[in-house]
């Protein structure tokens, strides 16, 4: 799914481990609950996206844009794992919550995200 236009799509709860997005522009896509390991983002518009509750354990961000939406909405992160996520993304006003699991090195507060907990689904 390289380099595809996908904007706005609804992939919950879906298992698309291994899956390639590298170049796509997935803007206001909601991955609630979705299995993303290893997952390629490379290069990827993520911009108001819904991550919460997603595994993205060991998935590629390099160069990814999940910054806040074109109407100031953020990137939802609450409850994502990102465990050995490669992180080299810009998350300019993406949040998190107290769930969402980093690796060790990563400091949220350095990628200008935000503390916010979630509203429960």
């Amino acid at each position: 799914m390289d380099g595809l236009t996908l904007e706005n799509c609804d992939f919950s709860c879906l298992n698309l481990s291994n899956a390639s997005f590298a170049q796509s522009d997935l803007y206001w896509a909601c991955f609630w609950g979705t299995n993303l390991e290893y997952v390629d983002f490379t290069g990827a518009i993520l911009r108001g996206c819904d991550f919460k509750s997603a595994d993205l354990r060991g998935a590629n961000l390099t160069n990814a844009n999940l910054a806040n939406d074109n109407l100031g909405g953020a990137t939802q992160l609450q409850g994502a794992n990102l465990t050995d996520a490669q992180l080299d993304a810009d998350f300019t006003g993406a949040e998190y919550d107290d769930r969402t699991i980093f690796s060790s090195r990563f400091t949220p507060e350095k990628h200008k995200m935000i503390f916010k907990l979630a509203e429960t689904r």
